[in-house]
């Protein structure tokens, strides 16, 4: 016998129930900037530390060894993504997507 399970929530939710509205600051300028993401060949597979840009990165990738996120500190273009990777002696694989 299966068992019929009903919901227990009501809707519209109540204004104490519903979810907190995710607003930009307007004073916090790294809103503003894009959020670039890309694969990389990563020598000894360490993660990027770039110098005006906040990195992150995962071990999961189709083309190379990491797929990194960065949001520059200051307006910047994907070309200076690509050029600040090469610098550090990573290799930027793919098209650099570009998220808002």
């Amino acid at each position: 016998m299966t068992a019929t399970l009903r919901p227990t929530a009501r809707f519209p939710l109540t204004p104490d129930l519903q979810p907190p509205a995710r607003q930009a600051d307007p004073t916090a300028p790294l809103h503003s900037l894009p959020l670039y993401s890309l694969e990389v060949i990563a020598p000894g597979g360490r993660a990027p530390q770039l110098d005006g840009w906040t990195v992150q990165s995962w071990p999961v990738a189709s083309l190379g060894d990491l797929t990194i996120q960065a949001r520059p500190d200051h307006p910047a273009a994907p070309d200076d993504l690509r050029a600040a990777l090469t610098r550090a002696g990573f290799t930027p694989l793919g098209p650099v997507r570009t998220h808002r």
